[in-house]
């Protein structure tokens, strides 16, 4: 059996679309979360394990490895597949490898005091750029989703279009969130610099996408773009957002970014946690291509059997925070002689005091991810 498209996985099934009037009360209600994630494939919770069901369920099959069964009642005759609840996270990430976005629908009333059905509702929408759990997290490393977006693009008055490129990207694990804008030039140098896990791309922003990776890229809703939508969505984080950002093209992708993040963690309202939407100016840092970045190795090798990479080389961090800022300091080097000057001092203060630098060391490899913990 040829493996279904990718269509036919994500949202409703078909073959459970067309027993929808007939089904019964679980897999209607199985039926109605696939219907409100249309992008998502949809695992619903069934006792200690997260079943897919029809063509979804082939799919789980496939890419987790794991039996495909079936599920027989009054109405008919429906292909299964499921994942063990307490060990889930091996088959997430197998189905995130595999390019898809995952609708976690769990258990919220206690089966015991529900009087029928157990409700159920979609808690997490889990995709690359949007993992929070440990498991499926590269420790130490930062995880963004990404967002880019054009300012206006009809004229106002007498005044031209605006032909700059809004770029946001948010860590929704640790709660950074980082906005800039330039010319597309610029705003693609600065994705290939965050190598952001997922990139959601607004109208007329198709063009800005670097094509050195492979990139998990969604033509996302483009209302979460609009700038009304954009500047209601920033008010709970930004006070005044219209003049913290420069620019439309910033307010129209940290808006579309920050929605998207509400949306995977189940759209119970603001990420109370994310309270750092930092605007950069790309010019404070030196500006590295990608073909810079990968001549220089600094963080992935140039072919097989090749030495270690830049960031291997200089990683004797003691916790994942420092792992972190070291890791933003290669991918954005100061260009300020001031500043420059300023963290050589600090470090050489370090280099000529051995015994602090080994009692700062020690504390702080019993330190915690406090950016994850938090989130």
């Amino acid at each position: 059996m040829s493996p279904p498209d990718r269509e036919t996985v994500t949202g409703l099934p078909p073959g459970i679309a067309a027993a929808r009037e007939e089904l019964t009360p679980m897999l209607s209600q199985y039926a109605d979360l696939c219907a409100a994630h249309e992008d998502a494939l949809v695992l619903f919770q069934v006792g200690d394990f997260y079943e897919a069901f029809c063509e979804a369920a082939e799919t789980v099959a496939r890419v987790c490895e794991v039996t495909l069964t079936e599920r027989t009642d009054s109405t008919g005759e429906y292909p299964m597949a499921g994942i063990p609840i307490d060990n889930a996270a091996p088959y997430l990430e197998a189905l995130l490898d595999a390019g898809y976005r995952v609708a976690l629908g769990d258990q919220v009333e206690d089966a015991e005091q529900a009087s029928g059905l157990v409700d159920r509702a979609v808690t997490e929408v889990i995709t690359p750029g949007t993992v929070v759990d440990d498991d499926l997290l590269e420790s130490g490393a930062a995880n963004y989703v990404a967002a880019v977006a054009r300012g206006a693009t009809e004229k106002r008055g007498t005044d031209p279009p605006d032909p700059a490129v809004g770029l946001a990207a948010v860590d929704v694990a640790t709660g950074e969130c980082l906005v800039t804008a330039g010319d597309p030039e610029t705003v693609v140098e600065e994705l290939e610099r965050l190598a952001p896990a997922e990139l959601l791309v607004g109208p007329d922003a198709g063009d800005v996408v670097p094509t050195v990776r492979d990139w998990t890229v969604h033509r996302h809703d483009p209302d979460v773009f609009a700038r009304r939508t954009a500047l209601d969505r920033l008010d709970p984080y930004v006070p005044a957002p219209e003049r913290r950002f420069d620019g439309e093209a910033e307010l129209r992708a940290a808006g579309a970014v920050l929605a998207y993040a509400e949306y995977t963690q189940g759209d119970d309202g603001p990420l109370e946690y994310v309270s750092r939407v930092r605007r950069y100016d790309p010019r404070d840092h030196l500006r590295l291509d990608a073909a810079a970045q990968r001549s220089l190795e600094l963080f992935e090798n140039r072919g097989l059997g090749a030495s270690d990479t830049l960031f291997d080389v200089l990683d004797v961090t003691s916790c994942a925070l420092g792992r972190r800022c070291l890791e933003r300091w290669l991918r954005r080097p100061l260009v300020d002689a001031d500043a420059i000057r300023s963290r050589h001092d600090a470090v050489a203060e370090l280099a000529d005091r051995t015994l602090v630098r080994e009692g700062i060391a020690d504390a702080l490899a019993t330190a915690y991810d406090l950016e994850r913990l938090v989130g």
